[in-house]
Protein backbone atom coordinates (compact mmCIF):
# COMPACT_ATOMS: atom_id res chain seq x y z
CA UNK A 1 0.00 0.00 0.00
CA UNK A 2 1.65 3.71 -0.86
CA UNK A 3 0.69 6.68 0.32
CA UNK A 4 -0.50 10.33 -0.88
CA UNK A 5 -0.96 13.68 0.64
CA UNK A 6 -3.29 14.14 -1.84
CA UNK A 7 -5.23 12.10 -4.38
CA UNK A 8 -7.53 13.34 -7.02
CA UNK A 9 -10.26 10.80 -8.64
CA UNK A 10 -9.97 12.20 -12.23
CA UNK A 11 -7.78 13.21 -14.70
CA UNK A 12 -9.92 15.76 -16.37
CA UNK A 13 -10.27 19.73 -16.42
CA UNK A 14 -11.15 19.66 -12.55
CA UNK A 15 -8.76 17.02 -11.32
CA UNK A 16 -5.89 18.75 -13.32
CA UNK A 17 -6.25 22.01 -12.34
CA UNK A 18 -6.75 21.42 -8.55
CA UNK A 19 -3.49 19.79 -8.66
CA UNK A 20 -1.97 22.30 -10.01
CA UNK A 21 -3.09 24.73 -7.47
CA UNK A 22 -2.52 22.35 -4.77
CA UNK A 23 1.10 22.37 -6.20
CA UNK A 24 0.92 26.36 -5.91
CA UNK A 25 0.38 25.74 -2.39
CA UNK A 26 2.08 23.52 -1.33
CA UNK A 27 5.80 22.77 -2.68
CA UNK A 28 6.85 19.09 -1.46
CA UNK A 29 3.21 16.94 -0.90
CA UNK A 30 2.78 14.05 -2.70
CA UNK A 31 0.13 14.54 -5.39
CA UNK A 32 -1.40 11.54 -7.06
CA UNK A 33 -4.29 11.93 -10.24
CA UNK A 34 -5.84 8.78 -11.41
CA UNK A 35 -8.07 8.17 -14.47
CA UNK A 36 -9.85 5.62 -16.30
CA UNK A 37 -8.34 7.50 -19.44
CA UNK A 38 -5.22 6.37 -21.09
CA UNK A 39 -4.49 9.49 -22.03
CA UNK A 40 -3.40 13.32 -20.21
CA UNK A 41 -5.52 16.01 -19.91
CA UNK A 42 -7.55 16.95 -22.78
CA UNK A 43 -9.88 19.65 -24.39
CA UNK A 44 -13.71 17.76 -24.67
CA UNK A 45 -14.72 21.25 -25.86
CA UNK A 46 -12.45 21.32 -28.54
CA UNK A 47 -13.66 17.47 -29.64
CA UNK A 48 -15.98 19.12 -32.13
CA UNK A 49 -13.55 21.17 -33.64
CA UNK A 50 -11.31 18.45 -34.32
CA UNK A 51 -14.34 16.94 -36.05
CA UNK A 52 -15.05 20.00 -38.58
CA UNK A 53 -10.98 20.43 -39.08
CA UNK A 54 -10.69 23.76 -37.07
CA UNK A 55 -7.89 22.01 -34.66
CA UNK A 56 -5.10 19.34 -35.35
CA UNK A 57 -5.60 16.37 -33.37
CA UNK A 58 -2.99 16.85 -31.37
CA UNK A 59 -3.84 20.21 -30.45
CA UNK A 60 -7.09 18.58 -28.27
CA UNK A 61 -3.86 17.61 -25.44
CA UNK A 62 -3.74 20.54 -23.33
CA UNK A 63 -1.22 19.42 -21.04
CA UNK A 64 1.98 17.52 -22.10
CA UNK A 65 3.31 15.06 -20.18
CA UNK A 66 6.36 16.89 -19.38
CA UNK A 67 4.17 19.82 -17.38
CA UNK A 68 2.76 16.91 -14.68
CA UNK A 69 6.98 15.74 -14.35
CA UNK A 70 7.68 19.48 -14.03
CA UNK A 71 5.42 19.91 -11.12
CA UNK A 72 5.71 16.50 -9.76
CA UNK A 73 2.09 15.24 -10.07
CA UNK A 74 1.51 11.79 -10.42
CA UNK A 75 -0.64 10.55 -13.28
CA UNK A 76 -2.13 6.59 -13.22
CA UNK A 77 -3.45 6.20 -16.53
CA UNK A 78 -6.31 3.37 -17.07
CA UNK A 79 -7.43 3.26 -13.27
CA UNK A 80 -10.33 3.19 -11.93
CA UNK A 81 -11.64 3.57 -8.40
CA UNK A 82 -13.73 0.57 -7.12
CA UNK A 83 -14.31 1.66 -3.24
CA UNK A 84 -13.69 4.33 -1.01
CA UNK A 85 -12.98 3.46 2.77
CA UNK A 86 -13.35 7.44 3.91
CA UNK A 87 -12.82 5.90 7.91
CA UNK A 88 -9.34 4.56 7.03
CA UNK A 89 -8.84 6.95 4.39
CA UNK A 90 -7.76 4.91 1.53
CA UNK A 91 -8.72 3.96 -2.24
CA UNK A 92 -9.07 1.00 -3.63
CA UNK A 93 -8.67 0.12 -7.30
CA UNK A 94 -10.30 -2.38 -9.27
CA UNK A 95 -6.17 -3.81 -9.83
CA UNK A 96 -6.86 -4.44 -6.34
CA UNK A 97 -4.32 -1.90 -5.53
CA UNK A 98 -4.91 0.24 -2.27
CA UNK A 99 -3.92 4.23 -1.85
CA UNK A 100 -3.41 5.79 1.31
CA UNK A 101 -4.41 9.49 1.29
CA UNK A 102 -3.86 12.64 3.37
CA UNK A 103 -6.77 14.49 1.23
CA UNK A 104 -9.02 13.41 -1.05
CA UNK A 105 -10.72 14.82 -4.46
CA UNK A 106 -13.52 13.47 -6.31
CA UNK A 107 -14.01 14.89 -9.86
CA UNK A 108 -14.56 11.36 -11.81
CA UNK A 109 -16.86 12.99 -14.31
CA UNK A 110 -19.55 11.68 -16.15
CA UNK A 111 -19.96 9.00 -18.68
CA UNK A 112 -22.54 9.04 -21.43
CA UNK A 113 -25.88 7.19 -21.74
CA UNK A 114 -26.18 4.93 -24.04
CA UNK A 115 -29.39 3.71 -26.19
CA UNK A 116 -30.28 0.20 -25.18
CA UNK A 117 -32.53 -0.55 -28.24
CA UNK A 118 -31.91 -3.22 -31.09
CA UNK A 119 -28.80 -2.24 -33.41
CA UNK A 120 -27.09 0.15 -30.91
CA UNK A 121 -23.85 -1.85 -30.99
CA UNK A 122 -23.36 -1.51 -34.68
CA UNK A 123 -20.12 0.20 -35.84
CA UNK A 124 -21.46 3.42 -36.91
CA UNK A 125 -23.27 4.07 -33.78
CA UNK A 126 -21.09 6.86 -32.05
CA UNK A 127 -20.79 8.54 -29.26
CA UNK A 128 -18.53 11.59 -28.48
CA UNK A 129 -17.15 12.34 -24.59
CA UNK A 130 -13.63 10.90 -25.06
CA UNK A 131 -10.68 11.85 -27.22
CA UNK A 132 -11.19 7.54 -28.32
CA UNK A 133 -14.30 8.62 -29.39
CA UNK A 134 -13.36 11.72 -31.29
CA UNK A 135 -11.48 9.81 -33.49
CA UNK A 136 -13.65 6.97 -34.19
CA UNK A 137 -16.37 9.77 -35.34
CA UNK A 138 -13.74 11.10 -37.34
CA UNK A 139 -13.28 8.08 -39.31
CA UNK A 140 -17.02 7.50 -39.82
CA UNK A 141 -17.48 10.42 -41.01
CA UNK A 142 -14.85 10.73 -43.54
CA UNK A 143 -16.43 7.55 -45.34
CA UNK A 144 -20.37 8.54 -45.04
CA UNK A 145 -22.40 10.37 -46.74
CA UNK A 146 -25.62 10.15 -44.87
CA UNK A 147 -25.80 11.09 -41.12
CA UNK A 148 -28.32 11.30 -38.51
CA UNK A 149 -27.91 12.48 -35.70
CA UNK A 150 -30.16 11.87 -32.59
CA UNK A 151 -30.34 13.68 -29.20
CA UNK A 152 -31.63 17.45 -28.78
CA UNK A 153 -28.85 19.36 -27.24
CA UNK A 154 -25.42 20.66 -26.88
CA UNK A 155 -23.61 17.14 -28.38
CA UNK A 156 -26.51 16.97 -30.76
CA UNK A 157 -26.07 20.41 -32.34
CA UNK A 158 -21.90 20.00 -32.50
CA UNK A 159 -23.11 16.74 -34.45
CA UNK A 160 -25.11 18.28 -36.55
CA UNK A 161 -23.06 21.10 -37.96
CA UNK A 162 -19.74 18.39 -37.99
CA UNK A 163 -21.47 16.91 -40.84
CA UNK A 164 -23.20 19.19 -42.32
CA UNK A 165 -19.34 20.80 -42.40
CA UNK A 166 -17.93 16.90 -43.95
CA UNK A 167 -20.71 17.26 -46.68
CA UNK A 168 -23.44 14.50 -45.33
CA UNK A 169 -27.10 14.78 -45.81
CA UNK A 170 -27.66 15.58 -42.19
CA UNK A 171 -30.77 14.17 -39.81
CA UNK A 172 -31.58 15.16 -36.44
CA UNK A 173 -34.08 12.91 -34.44
CA UNK A 174 -35.47 15.06 -31.42
CA UNK A 175 -37.78 13.64 -28.76
CA UNK A 176 -39.31 16.95 -28.28
CA UNK A 177 -40.39 19.43 -30.52
CA UNK A 178 -37.69 21.23 -30.42
CA UNK A 179 -34.01 21.62 -29.57
CA UNK A 180 -33.35 21.89 -25.59
CA UNK A 181 -37.70 22.36 -25.16
CA UNK A 182 -37.62 21.64 -21.44
CA UNK A 183 -35.79 24.45 -21.02
CA UNK A 184 -34.93 27.49 -23.84
CA UNK A 185 -39.26 27.65 -24.32
CA UNK A 186 -40.97 27.00 -27.70
CA UNK A 187 -39.93 30.23 -29.41
CA UNK A 188 -36.05 29.92 -29.07
CA UNK A 189 -36.49 26.54 -29.21
CA UNK A 190 -38.36 26.88 -32.83
CA UNK A 191 -35.62 29.35 -33.32
CA UNK A 192 -33.01 26.62 -32.75
CA UNK A 193 -34.80 24.26 -35.38
CA UNK A 194 -35.27 26.85 -37.75
CA UNK A 195 -31.19 28.32 -37.35
CA UNK A 196 -30.61 24.17 -38.55
CA UNK A 197 -32.94 23.54 -41.29
CA UNK A 198 -31.60 26.91 -42.90
CA UNK A 199 -28.18 25.32 -43.15
CA UNK A 200 -29.12 22.63 -44.64
CA UNK A 201 -30.12 20.31 -41.85
CA UNK A 202 -33.34 18.10 -41.21
CA UNK A 203 -35.06 18.01 -37.94
CA UNK A 204 -37.46 15.52 -37.40
CA UNK A 205 -39.33 15.93 -33.85
CA UNK A 206 -41.49 14.20 -31.66
CA UNK A 207 -40.15 11.42 -32.66
CA UNK A 208 -37.21 8.57 -30.88
CA UNK A 209 -35.62 5.90 -32.55
CA UNK A 210 -36.49 2.48 -32.88
CA UNK A 211 -33.74 0.39 -34.20
CA UNK A 212 -30.41 0.73 -36.03
CA UNK A 213 -30.52 -1.76 -39.26
CA UNK A 214 -27.45 -2.76 -41.34
CA UNK A 215 -24.89 -5.78 -41.31
CA UNK A 216 -21.53 -5.16 -40.86
CA UNK A 217 -22.28 -1.41 -40.21
CA UNK A 218 -24.87 1.16 -40.09
CA UNK A 219 -27.27 1.42 -43.29
CA UNK A 220 -30.54 2.64 -42.11
CA UNK A 221 -31.87 4.56 -38.95
CA UNK A 222 -35.50 3.10 -38.05
CA UNK A 223 -37.75 5.35 -35.88
CA UNK A 224 -40.36 4.51 -34.06
CA UNK A 225 -42.74 5.46 -36.47
CA UNK A 226 -41.41 2.83 -39.00
CA UNK A 227 -39.90 5.55 -40.69
CA UNK A 228 -36.75 4.31 -42.01
CA UNK A 229 -33.39 6.86 -42.65
CA UNK A 230 -30.38 6.35 -44.94
CA UNK A 231 -27.00 6.52 -42.63
CA UNK A 232 -23.99 5.12 -42.46
CA UNK A 233 -22.70 7.18 -38.96
CA UNK A 234 -25.27 8.14 -36.34
CA UNK A 235 -24.20 10.56 -33.61
CA UNK A 236 -25.57 10.23 -30.33
CA UNK A 237 -26.25 12.61 -27.69
CA UNK A 238 -28.60 11.73 -25.23
CA UNK A 239 -26.78 13.08 -21.77
CA UNK A 240 -24.71 11.89 -19.52
CA UNK A 241 -24.78 10.39 -15.60
CA UNK A 242 -22.94 10.24 -12.98
CA UNK A 243 -20.99 7.26 -12.45
CA UNK A 244 -20.77 7.07 -8.56
CA UNK A 245 -21.41 3.56 -7.71
CA UNK A 246 -17.60 3.07 -6.34
CA UNK A 247 -19.06 5.88 -3.51
CA UNK A 248 -21.49 3.15 -2.63
CA UNK A 249 -21.03 2.63 1.55
CA UNK A 250 -18.27 5.29 1.56
CA UNK A 251 -20.55 7.37 3.94
CA UNK A 252 -20.29 10.33 1.39
CA UNK A 253 -24.13 11.77 0.97
CA UNK A 254 -24.82 11.58 -2.81
CA UNK A 255 -28.24 12.65 -4.09
CA UNK A 256 -27.64 13.51 -8.32
CA UNK A 257 -23.63 14.25 -7.51
CA UNK A 258 -21.94 14.45 -4.24
CA UNK A 259 -23.07 17.21 -1.87
CA UNK A 260 -20.67 19.75 -1.08
CA UNK A 261 -20.93 22.89 0.96
CA UNK A 262 -19.92 26.21 -0.68
CA UNK A 263 -16.18 25.19 -0.35
CA UNK A 264 -16.94 21.98 -2.25
CA UNK A 265 -16.03 20.09 0.91
CA UNK A 266 -18.25 16.85 1.55
CA UNK A 267 -19.76 15.68 5.15
CA UNK A 268 -16.49 13.62 5.31
CA UNK A 269 -13.39 15.44 6.49
CA UNK A 270 -10.71 15.38 3.94
CA UNK A 271 -13.33 14.80 1.06
CA UNK A 272 -13.88 17.49 -1.53
CA UNK A 273 -15.58 17.26 -4.54
CA UNK A 274 -15.84 19.10 -7.82
CA UNK A 275 -16.42 19.35 -11.77
CA UNK A 276 -19.73 17.34 -13.28
CA UNK A 277 -19.59 14.89 -9.92
CA UNK A 278 -20.45 17.80 -7.05
CA UNK A 279 -23.49 18.70 -6.19
CA UNK A 280 -22.47 22.01 -4.57
CA UNK A 281 -24.20 24.55 -2.07
CA UNK A 282 -24.53 27.32 -4.64
CA UNK A 283 -24.18 30.89 -2.73
CA UNK A 284 -25.53 33.11 -5.58
CA UNK A 285 -28.89 31.12 -5.58
CA UNK A 286 -29.08 29.10 -1.74
CA UNK A 287 -29.66 25.79 -3.03
CA UNK A 288 -27.50 22.52 -4.42
CA UNK A 289 -27.41 22.15 -7.85
CA UNK A 290 -24.67 21.02 -10.48
CA UNK A 291 -22.93 22.68 -13.16
CA UNK A 292 -21.68 20.75 -16.35
CA UNK A 293 -19.61 22.41 -18.13
CA UNK A 294 -15.91 22.89 -18.59
CA UNK A 295 -15.60 26.65 -17.65
CA UNK A 296 -17.39 25.64 -14.10
CA UNK A 297 -15.03 22.49 -14.03
CA UNK A 298 -11.79 24.65 -13.97
CA UNK A 299 -12.97 27.27 -11.67
CA UNK A 300 -14.44 24.43 -9.27
CA UNK A 301 -10.65 22.92 -9.79
CA UNK A 302 -8.31 25.26 -8.88
CA UNK A 303 -10.90 26.43 -5.84
CA UNK A 304 -10.90 22.88 -4.21
CA UNK A 305 -7.03 22.33 -4.75
CA UNK A 306 -6.32 25.99 -3.08
CA UNK A 307 -9.13 24.54 -0.47
CA UNK A 308 -7.28 21.50 0.19
CA UNK A 309 -3.94 23.45 0.31
CA UNK A 310 -5.05 25.80 2.92
CA UNK A 311 -2.15 26.39 5.22
CA UNK A 312 0.65 25.90 3.20
CA UNK A 313 1.60 29.50 1.86
CA UNK A 314 0.00 31.83 -0.70
CA UNK A 315 -2.91 32.26 -2.55
CA UNK A 316 -4.41 29.86 -0.27
CA UNK A 317 -3.02 31.13 2.98
CA UNK A 318 -4.70 29.83 5.69
CA UNK A 319 -8.43 30.80 4.39
CA UNK A 320 -11.04 28.62 2.71
CA UNK A 321 -12.51 30.09 -0.21
CA UNK A 322 -15.82 30.15 -1.53
CA UNK A 323 -16.55 28.97 -4.93
CA UNK A 324 -18.86 31.35 -6.12
CA UNK A 325 -19.49 32.08 -10.36
CA UNK A 326 -22.16 32.56 -12.86
CA UNK A 327 -22.11 29.53 -14.54
CA UNK A 328 -22.17 30.43 -18.53
CA UNK A 329 -21.97 28.39 -21.43
CA UNK A 330 -21.80 29.44 -24.96
CA UNK A 331 -22.12 27.26 -28.30
CA UNK A 332 -22.15 28.26 -32.20
CA UNK A 333 -25.06 27.06 -34.01
CA UNK A 334 -23.36 27.59 -37.74
CA UNK A 335 -23.10 31.49 -37.59
CA UNK A 336 -25.59 32.21 -34.77
CA UNK A 337 -24.36 31.67 -30.84
CA UNK A 338 -26.59 30.29 -28.23
CA UNK A 339 -25.28 31.35 -24.51
CA UNK A 340 -26.91 29.24 -20.90
CA UNK A 341 -26.37 31.85 -18.50
CA UNK A 342 -27.10 31.19 -14.45
CA UNK A 343 -29.91 28.78 -13.40
CA UNK A 344 -31.51 28.50 -16.88
CA UNK A 345 -34.21 25.68 -15.95
CA UNK A 346 -37.70 27.64 -14.48
CA UNK A 347 -39.28 26.73 -11.74
CA UNK A 348 -43.20 27.49 -10.89
CA UNK A 349 -41.69 30.50 -9.74
CA UNK A 350 -40.43 31.66 -12.61
CA UNK A 351 -41.48 34.91 -14.50
CA UNK A 352 -39.88 34.00 -17.87
CA UNK A 353 -39.81 37.40 -20.02
CA UNK A 354 -38.40 37.11 -23.64
CA UNK A 355 -36.09 39.73 -25.35
CA UNK A 356 -36.43 40.22 -28.93
CA UNK A 357 -38.07 38.24 -31.83
CA UNK A 358 -37.19 35.76 -34.33
CA UNK A 359 -37.78 38.19 -36.96
CA UNK A 360 -35.02 40.22 -35.40
CA UNK A 361 -32.80 37.15 -35.20
CA UNK A 362 -32.14 38.07 -31.84
CA UNK A 363 -34.03 36.35 -29.24
CA UNK A 364 -33.19 35.64 -25.43
CA UNK A 365 -35.19 34.44 -22.73
CA UNK A 366 -34.36 36.02 -19.27
CA UNK A 367 -35.26 34.03 -15.89
CA UNK A 368 -36.80 36.26 -13.32
CA UNK A 369 -37.70 35.00 -8.91
CA UNK A 370 -38.79 37.28 -6.75
CA UNK A 371 -38.20 40.36 -9.15
CA UNK A 372 -34.08 39.29 -9.64
CA UNK A 373 -32.72 37.94 -12.36
CA UNK A 374 -31.53 34.33 -12.05
CA UNK A 375 -30.93 33.14 -15.56
CA UNK A 376 -31.09 33.17 -19.02
CA UNK A 377 -30.68 31.49 -22.87
CA UNK A 378 -29.42 34.02 -25.59
CA UNK A 379 -29.41 33.42 -29.59
CA UNK A 380 -27.34 35.54 -31.26
CA UNK A 381 -26.98 38.31 -27.84
CA UNK A 382 -23.59 38.06 -27.22
CA UNK A 383 -23.62 41.55 -26.19
CA UNK A 384 -25.95 40.83 -23.12
CA UNK A 385 -24.54 38.44 -21.39
CA UNK A 386 -22.00 40.25 -19.25
CA UNK A 387 -24.63 42.83 -18.66
CA UNK A 388 -27.00 39.58 -17.36
CA UNK A 389 -23.87 37.76 -15.76
CA UNK A 390 -23.42 41.58 -14.07
CA UNK A 391 -27.09 41.18 -12.91
CA UNK A 392 -27.52 37.81 -11.49
CA UNK A 393 -24.33 37.99 -9.61
CA UNK A 394 -24.59 41.42 -7.48
CA UNK A 395 -28.32 40.19 -7.20
CA UNK A 396 -29.80 43.55 -8.80
CA UNK A 397 -34.06 44.43 -7.86
CA UNK A 398 -35.41 45.22 -11.04
CA UNK A 399 -39.45 45.44 -9.84
CA UNK A 400 -39.47 48.89 -11.40
CA UNK A 401 -37.50 48.43 -14.69
CA UNK A 402 -39.25 44.48 -15.42
CA UNK A 403 -41.21 45.58 -18.63
CA UNK A 404 -37.81 47.10 -20.57
CA UNK A 405 -36.20 43.78 -20.32
CA UNK A 406 -37.96 42.83 -23.14
CA UNK A 407 -36.75 45.75 -25.49
CA UNK A 408 -33.58 45.41 -27.74
CA UNK A 409 -33.10 48.99 -27.81
CA UNK A 410 -32.82 48.82 -24.08
CA UNK A 411 -29.08 48.48 -22.71
CA UNK A 412 -29.33 46.09 -20.01
CA UNK A 413 -26.37 47.58 -18.27
CA UNK A 414 -28.01 50.66 -17.12
CA UNK A 415 -30.03 47.70 -14.64
CA UNK A 416 -26.95 47.64 -12.61
CA UNK A 417 -26.42 51.62 -12.13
Amino acid sequence: MTRKDYLIIGGGIAGTTAAEFIRINDSSGSITIITEEPDRLYSRVMLPHYLRDMVPYDRLYVRKLEQYQEKNIELFTNSRARRIDTENKKVILESGEEIEYGKLLIASGGKVNKLKIPGAELPGVAYLRTITDVKNVKDLMDKAKNGVVVGGGFIGIEYAQSFVKAGLKTTCIVREPYFWSLVVGENSGRFINKILEDNGVRVITDSEVAEFVGGETLGTVKLSDGKEIQSEVAGIGVGIHMDLEYLKDSGLKINKGVITNEYLETEIQDVWSAGDTAEFRDVIFNKHHQMGNWSSAAAQGKIAGQNMAVGFGPPAGGSREIFETVSAYTISIFDRTFTFLGDPVPDENTELIERGSVDEGKLGRIHVRNNQIVGASLINLPADRQALTNLIKNRVKIETRKEKLADLKFNLGDLNN
